[in-house]
């Protein structure tokens, strides 16, 4: 089986507690074992996983006994290979890889595949992949392309929050209505007047002293 490997970008999702997401290939570069993957390569891949209602494997490591999730969504974009999995917590293993990936110990993606008939050709001293049969995509410490990491890992109590959220929150530590909604909807540069920035000091002050209060 080869391998090959991603570059992912750095997102936090706002679904269940270890959801992870990020391109587990990205097409056009070239990994340490001097293989490329060319857009498309996963097509006629994930059109039968699809068919199938099968996936390829969430591994550590790329190793077959070491399961720690299931990938649920994937997809090919202009950039590359992108991928959506939910960490399996109620497992050691996935706790393990977890934990490890929301202190970004661990930040790597790496597919591994198998390329079909006709699949590769050599252009210009650089192996084009141009169909593989992927069988799984792994999370690694190390991957061969220094730039394939991990781009999304979802923790607990983490949601997008809205401008009502931020008005809520600020009234609650001492901000007026009228000042909370002028900080969400405009953020500072809503405050037109400078006895408003004075008011919201004088707030921000009083809410520290009760929260430093309120903790001893």
């Amino acid at each position: 089986m080869s391998l090959s490997h991603s570059l992912p970008l750095l997102e936090v999702r706002s679904q269940a507690e270890g959801l992870v997401t990020g391109y587990a290939s990205v097409f056009g570069g070239i990994d340490s074992y001097g293989d490329q993957v060319a857009r498309g390569a996963f097509r006629d891949s994930l059109a039968n996983h699809r068919a199938k209602g099968t996936a390829p494997v969430m591994l550590w490591s790329h190793k077959a006994d070491t399961p720690i999730g299931r990938w649920i969504e994937m997809n090919e974009d202009a950039r590359g290979l992108q991928v959506t999995g939910q960490i399996n917590l109620k497992t050691t293993a996935g706790q393990q890889a977890f934990e490890h990936l929301r202190a970004g110990d661990v930040t790597g993606l790496s597919i591994g595949y198998r390329v079909t008939k006709g699949g590769s050709q050599m252009r210009e001293g650089v192996n084009v992949l141009t169909a593989i049969d992927l069988a799984e995509i792994s999370v690694v410490s190390v991957p061969a392309d220094s730039a394939a990491r991990i781009s999304a890992v979802k923790t607990a109590g983490i949601k997008p929050a809205t401008v009502r959220d931020l008005e809520e929150a600020l009234a609650q530590i001492g901000f007026s209505r009228r000042e909370a909604k002028a900080v969400a909807s405009k953020g500072f540069a809503g405050f037109a007047e400078p006895d408003d920035s004075i008011e919201i000091i004088a707030a921000l002050k009083a809410a520290t002293q009760q929260f430093t209060k309120a903790s001893q």
